[in-house]
């Protein structure tokens, strides 16, 4: 792979952005950020003024109106269809039989929906709107290559209403996607010809209504298409709704990817893992390029991190490694990687190719019947697709599930919550919820393309089965969207947590080594602190236990400093008495001060790396999602007059928010904000300078491009 995904996304991006209009359609430059801008926002496409496409478009009507006149069969024009090609029809009854065959494929369910933008929901009976804006735009791409005997009027009178924004109501349903998706392009041919029992949506996004095919025509001032012979064929058979699915959803997973390795960033940071993980030296000796991005992905990504250890720097941490979760990262997420490059590059391919059948060459006069309707390129691309949402899925459910388990999180509170653990569980119920999704998400990883039987007379006896292959994609996309907003949202708390840690840590040392010096300064005595330990042993305590543990624990250090001292003293254990009795209502006094304050003013930014800190402030700063503050953040929570209950404030119901709205205020982001802050952070390490390979690393001379080598940070 020539070109890494990271520069496939950024680029994809900047051309979303740009949104050019009107859209040429030439048959060969069609690119995915092309269908995805148009299929998503709407927009214009006019047919090419290019006389070399016209006149092949031309030529190809010509031929086959040449060897009609000859009395030359072709199948589909004057035969039967499929299983039933046997039979002819004479050369009076071809508008017929074009006719005969958008009725046969008009044959599946397409409620008018009760609820503006219940098209839009999953499972809904018709397809997204955004799917069949695509879809025109791809069927219209491919026929234009001049090879379906489809005239320019009939290719302009579906560009036309493209432009219109008139769409047909598609059966979600029905398409086995073998001759192509030939019943949800019989709803485009309907719409085309106008008709009055085909559905369609017409008017601008805020306004959607559903009229008949003839009214929407009517209302674009585009006249009814009598097909000429083919030219319904031509429209129904090829690949353009799994094609158009498909793009959409892969859009998609090229974004959670490159978001899913930022992520991975940010649970290092909140875990206090290392960068050693995705030094360059290990991918140098396992050149796999997925492999090395991700890895180089991930080392960019904690540059200036000031949680994470860096490369080859010691800690002192019990568990000497990281966890498998983070630390084996690129090595889990790089192959699914190349395969979402390859699946790129199957879509690239489909989305300017001919996919009908049979196929007229007019610069040769052959014609040749073939299989380029079938999609199995598109199945491929997505069940790559769902494959890699599964991987992302699990890797992001065991980075959570270790982040709010306090016997992995290396001091980190249960259930990330900042209250007392013994009354608040913030997190756990999104533990529990990420354990859904990762089932749903594990099942929905399961191949769609062994599931094929046999259609038609028999006729069809291998099917590709894009389309349903490309709706479970997207079902994959939604609830790993789901997953990453959720890991966003807990990370982002857990990095709060350590900012809040760190800040307390060094008040509570200064206090301590204090009070030590002026209690023992009596006997001579002094004395380093020896009560970090101790914060990160009993996270699991309520404040008030959790500070007597440690500080009835802090006495033992001071007796035997003593001891080796030969300090004496009548007063020696009421000294030491007095002074854990002092300290602990002392630490409690300025935990719930510096918790107080954190929660009204803190920011973790300052402790990030590059990635994190664009994230971070991205969902506590635009987004508005603040950190939680436990069990006072319930929006019935009343205030119990404890005095001790330093989160006591009365406020209205309504003023405050569930965990799972949070959550989903990240969620509707995915839709788009949060991808120009994942793109910057790309581009931060796209920008940075290249290292040579280690002198001591062979370098591989086998064609692998992937593998980028970055300065150690």
């Amino acid at each position: 792979m020539s070109t890494s995904h990271a520069r496939h996304v950024t680029s994809q991006w900047e051309a979303t952005k740009q949104r050019a209009s009107p859209l040429i359609v030439d048959g060969k430059s069609l690119t995915l950020a092309q269908t995805v801008t148009l299929g998503r926002y709407g927009g214009t496409a006019t047919l090419t003024q290019d006389r070399k496409v016209l006149d092949r478009i031309d030529a190809c009507v010509a031929m086959l109106n040449q060897m009609l006149q000859q009395g030359q069969t072709v199948y589909g024009v004057n035969t039967g269809y499929g299983g039933s090609a046997d039979v002819r029809c004479s050369h009076g009854e071809m508008h017929k039989l074009q006719q005969a065959l958008i009725q046969c494929l008009n044959s599946g369910h397409a409620p008018i929906p009760k609820v503006s933008g219940s098209d839009q929901v999953a499972h809904s009976p018709t397809l997204k709107q955004e799917w069949v804006r695509a879809a025109i735009l791809i069927r219209a791409n491919t026929i234009v290559r001049g090879h379906s005997a489809v005239r320019k009027s009939t290719i302009e009178a579906l560009l036309e209403l493209l432009s219109h924004d008139i769409l047909p109501l598609i059966p979600t349903r029905g398409s086995i996607s073998a001759s192509g998706d030939l019943s949800p392009l019989s709803y485009v041919a309907g719409m085309l010809e106008g008709n009055p029992n085909i559905h369609c949506w017409i008017g601008p996004p805020s306004d959607r209504k559903i009229v008949p095919a003839s009214v929407a025509l009517a209302a674009a001032n585009v006249k009814p298409t009598v097909f000429e012979p083919k030219e319904a064929l031509g429209l129904v058979n090829g690949t353009a709704v799994s094609a158009a699915a498909a793009s959409m959803t892969l859009a998609s997973m090229n974004n959670i990817m490159a978001l899913s390795q930022l992520l991975t960033a940010m649970n290092v940071e909140a875990m206090l893992g290392t960068a050693t993980s995705f030094a360059p030296f290990i991918s140098a000796v396992r050149p796999h390029p997925g492999q090395a991005e991700v890895a180089s992905a991930i080392r960019g990504a904690l540059d200036g991190s000031k949680l994470a250890t860096g490369l080859l720097e010691s800690h002192s941490h019990t568990l000497f490694q990281d966890r498998y979760s983070l630390r084996t990262v690129p090595q889990w997420l790089g192959p699914f990687l190349e395969d979402i490059e390859l699946a790129n590059e199957q879509l690239r391919v489909e989305l300017n190719s001919t996919t009908d059948n049979p196929l007229l060459d007019a610069s040769t006069g052959d014609i040749y019947h073939g299989g380029n309707f079938q999609a199995v390129s598109v199945t491929s691309a997505m069940e790559k697709c769902r494959l890699a949402a599964q991987a992302i899925g699990r890797m992001l459910f065991y980075q959570f599930t270790e982040m709010t388990d306090p016997a992995k999180n290396r001091g980190l509170p249960p259930n990330l919550c900042v209250d007392e653990p013994s009354t608040s569980f913030t997190f756990k119920g999104v533990d529990v919820n990420m354990a859904g999704y990762m089932s749903e998400l594990s099942f929905l990883g399961n191949p769609v393309h062994n599931h094929v039987v046999s259609a038609e007379m028999g006729n069809q006896a291998l099917n590709s089965l894009a389309l349903i292959s490309a709706r479970y994609t997207d079902t994959a996309m939604d609830i790993l969207c789901l997953m990453c907003a959720a890991s966003l949202y807990g990370t982002c708390q857990a990095l709060d947590l350590r900012a809040l840690n760190r800040i307390f840590e060094s008040k509570l040392k200064t206090a301590i080594e204090d009070s030590v010096r002026n209690v023992l300064a009596e006997i001579g005595v002094s004395e380093e602190w020896e009560a970090k330990a101790q914060l990160i042993a009993t996270t699991t305590l309520d404040s008030r236990p959790r500070f007597e543990n440690i500080m009835k624990g802090a006495k033992a250090p001071l007796v035997s400093v003593l001891e080796e001292a030969n300090a004496t003293s009548s007063g020696l254990l009421q000294h030491l008495s007095t002074w854990t009795a002092k300290n602990i209502s002392a630490s409690l006094s300025l935990f719930n001060e510096t918790r107080q304050e954190y929660i009204r003013s803190g920011d973790a930014s300052d402790l990030l790396g590059k990635a994190s800190k664009r994230l971070y402030r991205f969902v506590r700063n635009e987004l508005k999602v603040p950190m939680h503050r436990g069990v006072v953040d319930h929006p019935m929570y009343q205030a119990s007059g404890d005095p001790n209950n330093v989160f006591e404030k009365v406020e209205a119901a309504s003023m405050k928010r569930t965990i799972g709205h949070w959550i989903g205020v990240i969620n509707d982001a995915m839709k788009d904000d949060i991808w120009e802050v994942v793109v910057e952070c790309l581009k931060e390490g796209l920008d940075a300078e290249p290292e040579l390979m280690p002198e001591h690393v062979e370098p591989m001379t086998n064609g692998v491009n992937g593998v980028r080598w970055l300065k150690n940070r």
